[in-house]
Parts: C-alpha cells; structure tokens; sequence
C-alpha cells in the first residue's frame, strides 16, 4: 500500500507537466490513468495529424523538441515518441502509476 497526498486521475497529456513539476519539487504523486500514458498519441490519432501548434508552442519547457524548427509542425508519430520521453523524465523517482482493473 502506498501513501500519498498528491493523486492525477485519468492525468493523460495534461497531467504530464503536473506530475513533472511535482516531482521536481519532491512531491511524491500517484497518476491513475485508464490506458497507458500518451496512449492517445501512439494509437489513437490518424497518421496524418499534426501537433495542433508549432514546436515552440507545443513542448515541455524542460525538455526540448529536437530536430524540429520553431515553426515546424510535429507530425504524429514524432509527437507520440516525444511525449513518451517525456513521461518517462516526468515519472522518475517520486512517481508511480497505477491501471484501474475493470
């Protein structure tokens, strides 16, 4: 059993930067999420879509979107990869996640 005052339910990609953010101050959390994270992005977008801004407005302020230009539209697939590295610095130590059974 795991105790915690700090809970993200269903945290998906706006819970993301939260959770970073937490673990940066020493905030130990708990993200509940019903698929895994950044799932939407991997599976569940059309391979045609792009990031809904350019590079500059759609990454994490800590981690940056290599190999794009400013004003560049990430595609998909490079999006998926992105955020996936990006949860995996957000959910270093300090973290963990759970799948609700069903």
């Amino acid at each position: 059993m795991e105790n915690t005052d700090t809970l993200l339910v269903e945290d998906g990609q706006t819970g993301i930067a939260p959770s970073e953010h937490l673990g940066s101050a020493g905030i130990p959390r708990l993200a509940l999420e019903m698929h895994r994270r950044v799932e939407a992005w991997c599976t569940g977008r059309q391979d045609s879509l792009v990031a809904d801004g350019p590079t500059w407005h759609d990454q994490f302020s800590n981690l940056k979107l290599e190999d794009n230009g400013p004003d560049e539209f990430v595609t998909k697939d490079r999006m998926a990869a992105y955020r996936i590295g990006y949860v995996a610095m957000a959910t270093a130590p300090g973290s963990s996640h759970a799948t609700p059974q069903l």
